[in-house]
């Protein structure tokens, strides 16, 4: 059984698409939150992941954005019911098995404080061998990562929304076979002109 995994699509509705049809068949699929950007909503994102069945946790700006909709009584008027309906009861953390191995997702961190940037570097990275899991999946730093920590499977699929990191500037996501524990990082490689934000690098397409 494959999974794909993506993470902080950031409203990016463009690259998700092509990473959605790039990573090709996969049995399910992964989102390990930040489906939006500070305040801004896309329903085409959450069209797809409704339509693909995603499992989704909710991220920092999920939150923050859910907060000022319900200050503001609702008034982005935009928001279809059923778009809402899914944001508004994403958890923040999910645990499954699928083909006979345990699935942890959160978005940013497993410990407290659970809005902590866990980076290979930071003294918490190593802590992630200790999870109750066979997979771990994260997202938050919009740093790649697929490696085996003991007994534990980390992965992040950097972002496919909005590239941070200069050493990999590509939007990126993620494959994991179940039966080997074997996950792989990709580039999206669809040429996405317009499709990052103002200020940051092009993705290249190679």
């Amino acid at each position: 059984m494959k999974i794909g995994v993506v993470s902080d699509i950031h409203c990016n509705v463009l690259a998700l698409d092509a990473a959605l049809k790039e990573m090709g068949e996969v049995d399910e699929l992964f989102c390990a939150g930040d489906s939006v950007y500070g305040y801004r909503w896309s329903n085409e994102v959450f069209d797809l992941l409704r339509m693909r069945g995603a499992h989704i946790v909710m991220g920092n700006h999920d939150y923050d954005f859910l907060q000022v909709h319900k200050d503001r009584n609702g008034s982005n008027g935009h928001i279809t019911p059923e778009n809402y309906r899914l944001v508004a009861a994403l958890p923040g953390r999910i645990d499954m098995e699928l083909a006979g191995r345990r699935i942890l997702m959160v978005h940013a961190s497993p410990f407290e404080p659970y809005g902590e940037y866990i980076y290979p570097h930071t003294p918490k990275y190593n802590q992630l061998s200790t999870l109750d899991a066979d997979v771990f999946i994260y997202g938050h730093t919009h740093t790649a990562v697929a490696e085996q920590l003991g007994p534990v499977l980390v992965v992040n699929p950097g972002s496919v929304g909005e590239v941070r990191d200069r050493a990999r500037p590509y939007f990126t996501y993620a494959v994991v076979d179940l039966r080997s524990l074997e996950a792989k990082v990709r580039n999206v490689h669809t040429n996405l002109n317009g499709a990052t934000e103002p200020g940051l690098p092009q993705p290249s397409a190679t």
